[in-house]
């Protein structure tokens, strides 16, 4: 159980029997009141945020979460597939616990899976990839101010923004979590 003053940003509890994790608490005290941390959860099974103000005295429960290595084997449909490093079972799971992450999934690729109850709520992807380039467009000779973006598909099928100098064929390291190029992969 966490008391009121353990009640901080980024820790993870048991709100309504989901798990949420707190990404923002505000400490509030207005006089002859007793002081309340108003915080914004976010589920981490439905992904929707909600607000609560905890009161000075009250405690929650922690959640308990566990985290497995898991390599991601192959997509079907919607079900993702991968196999327990360590008991070597498949595990089944929607692709809709990714989101828009999907597309960053590579066959072979070691993830991390979140479990909570013992099913899995949540993948945890590494923050850099190395992608190779499928297919990009070239940039207008008269448009080569520096900074300019253009559209290119990794092999995955996802499409991200790079700079006009990165061509068809090239590696380069994407950031999965701000979804966007970081720098092209020279293989040191």
């Amino acid at each position: 159980m966490l008391d009121f003053s353990e009640i901080k940003l980024g820790k993870v509890v048991q709100f309504n029997n989901n798990p949420c994790v707190i990404t923002k608490c505000d400490f509030l005290r207005k006089q002859q009141r007793k002081p309340v941390k108003k915080c914004i959860l976010k589920n981490l099974i439905t992904g929707s945020n909600l607000e609560y103000s905890f009161k000075s005295g009250e405690s929650i429960e922690e959640a308990d979460l566990a985290r497995k290595m898991a390599t991601f084997m192959y997509k079907s449909g919607n079900t993702l597939s991968f196999m327990d490093e360590i008991t070597y079972e498949t595990v089944e799971t929607d692709e809709s616990i990714l989101g828009d992450k999907v597309g960053y999934l590579k066959e072979g690729q070691e993830i991390a899976l979140i479990y909570f109850n013992d099913n899995p709520i949540s993948v945890d992807l590494p923050i850099k990839i190395s992608f190779k380039v499928i297919d990009t467009v070239d940039v207008d000779k008269g448009n080569t101010v520096q900074g300019v973006m253009k559209d290119a598909t990794i092999e995955t099928g996802k499409v991200v923004k790079v700079p006009g100098f990165i061509k068809v064929g090239e590696q380069i390291w994407v950031n999965t979590v701000e979804d966007e190029y970081s720098e092209r992969d020279t293989g040191k």
